[in-house]
């Protein structure tokens, strides 16, 4: 049995992709920050291929009790990351710090804690966006800047872990999640560019890091699962 960890485990994208690799046999640590209620009743409901394990990607200490736990893996994803909106006027040094200390330093500490356990022929996946593909949306300067650093760190260290450890990254679209109702403007900037005029749903994530994770030819690779946006 093959075993994945992925971090930001009880989010949309995580939950998916939880859901999606035990079905497919896999056995899946998924990490959980705050959502601890959410996190032990999925791992209730999938029995003993699902294991929740407390990490905040910002704490050194969780990430190497995490790590402590885990024998060894074929797969880690790097799915945590979060999101603000300001205008460059009134964004502050204190936010975008915060941004990027979760989306590219929390992706450094966790790659760097669990790399001796990653077997020969394991990859990582990191969760980029399409933000850092094309920028479009408005006062995301922050978060578009971090992704961009996402796929940068991926295209580096494919480089550097080469031959023995695969890393690529997926670079979703708008990720449908029901906060995202059809007055958000966000979705309606997302849908009227897409030329499939959709969101990306988040089974459709976890298909994709499937196809990545098993495709022994991919690495250093950045994957947009956007629905046409950046065509649009």
């Amino acid at each position: 049995m093959k075993t994945m960890l992925i971090s930001g485990g009880t989010s949309t994208i995580g939950e998916a992709a939880v859901r999606y690799f035990t079905q497919k046999g896999w056995h899946v640590y998924f990490g959980y920050n705050t959502a601890r209620e959410k996190a032990e009743a999925l791992e209730t409901e999938l029995g003993p291929s699902a294991a929740a394990l407390h990490l905040n990607v910002q704490d050194k200490d969780s990430i190497k009790t995490l790590a402590s736990s885990i024998d060894e893996l074929d797969l880690l994803i790097n799915n945590s990351g979060i999101f603000s909106s300001f205008l460059t006027e009134a964004l502050e040094d204190a936010e975008v710090g915060r941004i990027f200390d979760v989306n590219v330093t929390g992706l450094f500490r966790l790659a760097k804690a669990v790399l001796p356990k990653l077997k020969e022929g394991a990859s990582i996946i990191n969760i980029a966006s399409v933000n850092a593909l094309m920028p479009t949306f408005g006062s995301t300067t922050h978060y578009d800047a971090s992704k961009g650093a996402v796929i940068a760190y991926t295209r580096s260290l494919a480089a550097e872990l080469a031959p023995k450890i695969r890393v690529n990254a997926l670079a979703p679209g708008l990720v449908a999640a029901p906060y995202l109702d059809e007055k958000n403007e966000i979705r309606k900037i997302f849908e009227k560019r897409s030329v499939l005029k959709r969101m990306v749903t988040s089974e459709e994530v976890a298909h994709a890091l499937l196809f990545m994770a098993e495709n022994t030819a991919l690495t250093g690779a950045v994957i947009p699962l956007d629905c046409g946006y950046t065509i649009g």
